[in-house]
């Protein structure tokens, strides 16, 4: 004859809560990932090849001489604009991946302050830094402000050195792609940083609790 007692362990780590309650609209992860396949939808209906040949494209992509001639919403809906298929399926993976890393630490307000923001900041500048002719689009801008947030939260738990590294490395891999706008990428990621340590400064712990049950 024998019994069996359970143990507990509380481990206590930094990233996505999947085992989180609450229906599938309350992560604004989820819901930007929604839109920005919506937006590539509406624009394969509409002819697109990946060229931006589509006038939804064309209506929503930031071209720096249409924005100078009052076509600002660009700045904005450019964020959801994606050139091809390969373009919007790495930049959803990262989104999902980082998204539900800053869900861990922000509110809805908050990270949708820190991705809108910090995308908007590396639009603005690719409009500054890059010439009239440029067209630009898809969500990396506001994809590594998530990152800044990020490495902002990781430092609050005294891991900097390793959140900036690969922070760093993340930003010059993707930066050597062709085609790439490293303006967005790099602003961004400074957007993001000095966001997420303003968002996150005065807060508690912001791990998660993982728990395993052992029979003994």
């Amino acid at each position: 004859m024998s019994s069996q007692s359970s143990s507990t362990l509380n481990f206590v780590g930094y990233g996505p809560d999947y085992g989180r309650r609450g229906s599938f609209f309350s992560s604004p992860t989820f819901v930007l990932i929604i839109l920005n396949v919506l937006v590539f939808i509406l624009m394969l209906i509409s002819g697109d090849a990946g060229d931006c040949s589509s006038s939804t494209c064309q209506l929503l992509a930031q071209e720096n001489d249409l924005v100078l001639g009052g076509f600002y919403w660009q700045l904005f809906t450019s964020m959801f604009v994606h050139f091809g298929f390969t373009h919007i399926i790495f930049n959803m993976f990262a989104l999902y991946y980082f998204g539900r890393l800053n869900e861990t630490t922000f509110t809805a307000p908050k990270f949708l302050t820190i991705y809108l923001a910090s995308g908007l900041l590396g639009s603005v500048m690719t409009l500054v830094l890059l010439p009239a002719a440029t067209l630009s689009g898809g969500a990396s801008g506001a994809i590594f402000g998530l990152v800044g947030s990020y490495v902002a939260v990781a430092r609050r738990a005294q891991h900097m050195g390793f959140a900036l590294v690969y922070a760093v490395l993340l930003f010059v891999q993707s930066s050597l792609l062709p085609g790439v706008n490293i303006f967005a990428h790099l602003f961004g990621l400074i957007g993001g940083l000095v966001l997420g340590l303003v968002l996150s400064a005065g807060g508690g712990s912001h791990g998660y609790s993982v728990n395993y049950t052992y029979p003994t």
